[in-house]
C-alpha cells in the first residue's frame, strides 16, 4: 500500500511540474480589459510551433489580479476580443478559446487548481 501511494505522489507531482513548466516558458504575453473594467484578459505563445499552429494560454484575472480562468489553445490568429458576457481569444477558433460570464463550474476549479500550485 505504502509502495502504491508513493507512486501515485510521485506520478501527481510530475504532471503538475511538467504543466506548470509550461507556463513558465510563456513569452510574447498582450493584455487587454473588458468594457467594464471588471476583468483582465491576458494571451501568451507558449508553443510557436513554427507558426504552422501555435499554442497559447490565456487567463483572466480579476480586479484584485486573481486568475479566475486559465485554458490553453492552438490557434493561427490571436486576439483578444471581448463582446458582452463573452471572450474570444482568436478570431475563427474552437471552442477552447471562447469564454462565457458567468465562468463555469469546470473553469473556476481549473483556476483554483492553477492558483494552489503556482510556484
Amino acid at each position: 500500500m505504502r509502495k502504491v501511494a508513493i507512486a501515485l505522489i510521485a506520478i501527481a507531482a510530475t504532471c503538475v511540474y511538467f504543466a506548470h513548466r509550461s507556463d513558465a516558458g510563456a513569452y510574447d504575453c498582450v493584455r487587454r480589459a473588458s468594457p467594464d473594467g471588471r476583468y483582465v484578459a491576458e494571451e501568451c505563445t507558449l508553443d510557436w510551433d513554427h507558426g504552422d499552429n501555435p499554442k497559447y494560454v490565456g487567463r483572466v484575472y480579476d480586479t484584485a489580479g486573481k486568475l479566475i480562468l486559465r485554458r490553453t489553445f492552438h490557434t493561427p490568429s490571436p486576439e483578444i476580443t471581448w463582446a458582452g458576457n463573452h471572450l474570444l481569444f482568436s478570431t475563427g477558433g474552437g471552442d477552447d478559446d471562447f469564454v462565457v460570464f458567468p465562468l463555469s463550474l469546470y473553469d473556476r476549479l481549473n483556476a483554483g487548481y492553477w492558483r494552489l500550485t503556482q510556484w
